[in-house]
């Protein structure tokens, strides 16, 4: 009992991007590595205790109140990202592939009101945006190795007649030639027994981004307490361009040729939360922060089409079939985990300070949710609630940073650790550099942030033997982000 426990547990570890909602699906919608202006960046996002940044409105809406100025301001980002992927066993090594983008951070205004002669010396209200996370990736494998993705398509076939099929991909795959001739709904296909080797090849794109558009207000009560809250209305857009090939190179399987199946995608959504935070200056120098996010709410469509291509050669004669899934529309709804931040930040005079900062996230608590779901609906979303319950981990993630002023100059540098919540997603650490100049109503700021992680990713999983050879890549990923913000006080 306890090896087909375990079993089961490692399958949902190793789940395949094919299912319409997964846990891959509420790991790309929970985890956020965000950016920001500049100095935010530069301070690799460790400024939650010091504020007077728009980027903290949507972390710690406190900072708002720091503010002794109107404010508008604006960034700029290029983001490059390399990717090196290794087919387990393949043969060829690592395989790089790169992506070139432009991106648009942050952006927003504050309204100021400075009354010194008040206990509540200033009150600001902001509106901003910032960048969430960065979807957008092309990755790239290939070799040789056993298995192949019919075996998991007759299993999905299996103890079924045609008209049972599922349309998503046992029954392109019927469609396809690629499952053929039942015999008591038992189906034939041309590779079996994975013993020989198959040179696969897979490539995929990832586009699209999370932002956050923050209504934010805050006071600051005698430039010793400032509190602030914000509303914050999250737009998510996502596509995934996904084509995995299987070729016999060695002509070693009677019939097999070739197995194309592409997959695409597009997830587009709003989502809404709020949060509260405050900045205690326990004294001139030292300051501390605490902060709270809701869960997000998201309504979330879905659109995707799947599409099998097989090549076969019977007897002299090449042929070719595919079978098609039509385009399948689906809406649903995503609760995205809660957060509790805390931090602590040291001036050091008028020659800059230093900030650390940690958050506490409740993956646990993420879930989906359906539109009037039927009884059959209802089943499958409190099993699929239940296995993110038990495969998600709450996590922590830290961020220190530091800034040292130089006459009108500043110099930063920063490093961060976000701790990932699903065992198959590796932790994303980093580290950043930044400077900048401060004029008396103007300012400019640059930055460097380089992001680093890794993952296991499976192309498809047995639907239920956990006998069959299932090939595995790891892919590792470097993403360097430059900066820069341009700001005026009103």
């Amino acid at each position: 009992m306890l090896r087909y426990i375990i079993i089961a547990f490692t399958l949902l570890l190793w789940m395949p991007e094919t299912e319409s909602q997964n846990i891959i699906d509420a790991y790309r919608y929970a985890f956020q590595t965000p950016t920001g202006s500049a100095r935010y960046n530069g301070l690799s996002g460790a400024m939650s205790a010091i504020g007077a940044d728009l980027s903290t409105a949507s972390h710690n809406p406190a900072g708002i109140a720091a503010f002794w100025k109107s404010e508008v301001a604006g960034s700029l980002g290029v983001s490059i990202i390399g990717n090196n992927s290794t087919l387990i066993d393949g043969g060829t090594g690592e395989i790089g592939s790169n992506d070139f983008k432009f991106t648009v951070p942050q952006g927003g205004i504050v309204f100021t009101t400075y009354t010194p002669n008040k206990s509540w010396m200033a009150k600001s209200f902001g509106i901003s945006y910032k960048q969430l996370v960065d979807y957008g990736n092309d990755i790239f494998y290939e070799g040789n190795s056993r298995g192949s993705i019919s075996e998991r398509w007759a299993e999905l076939a299996s103890g079924k007649s045609p008209n049972e099929l599922d349309f998503w991909e046992a029954g392109p795959a019927y469609d396809a030639f690629v499952l053929y001739d039942p015999i008591n709904n038992q189906y034939h296909y041309d590779y079996k027994g994975h013993k020989n080797e198959l040179h696969r090849s897979q490539k995929i794109d990832y586009e699209g981004s999370q932002g956050e558009l923050t209504f934010s207000f805050g006071g600051n009560y005698l430039n010793r307490f400032l509190i602030g809250g914000a509303i914050g209305i999250d737009f998510l857009n996502f596509t995934r361009k996904k084509q995995y090939s299987e070729v016999d190179i060695n002509n070693e399987i009677p019939y097999f040729m070739e197995i194309v199946f592409n997959e695409n995608l597009v997830t587009s959504g709003v989502g809404v939360n709020a949060k509260i935070g405050s900045i205690i200056k326990l004294t001139p120098q030292w300051a501390w922060s605490i902060a709270f996010a809701s869960p997000t709410r998201f309504s979330l469509n879905d659109s995707q089409r799947n599409i099998v291509q097989n090549t076969w050669k019977d007897t002299e004669e090449v042929e070719t079939e595919s079978g098609d899934s039509e385009q399948w529309e689906f809406e649903n709804i995503f609760i995205s985990p809660w957060r509790i931040s805390t931090g602590v930040a040291y001036k050091v005079g008028g020659r800059g300070f230093i900030d650390a900062e940690m958050d506490y996230i409740g993956y646990k608590s993420s879930k989906f949710d359906f539109k009037n779901p039927s009884i059959d609906d209802q089943k499958e979303l409190n099993k699929l609630n239940t296995e993110l319950n038990e495969v998600f981990y709450n996590t922590l993630n830290f961020r220190l940073g530091g800034e040292m002023a130089v006459s009108a100059f500043r110099l930063r540098a920063g490093g961060f650790f976000y701790s990932s919540p699903l065992e198959s997603f590796k932790n994303t650490k980093g580290f950043s550099l930044g400077a900048g100049f401060r004029g008396d109503n103007w300012y400019i700021d640059i930055s460097y942030m380089m992001r680093a992680n890794s993952r296991n990713y499976l192309p498809y999983l047995p639907y239920e033997s956990p006998d069959l050879v299932i090939p595995s890549v790891d892919i590792k990923t470097r993403e360097s982000n430059f900066g820069l913000t341009l700001g005026f006080k009103m």
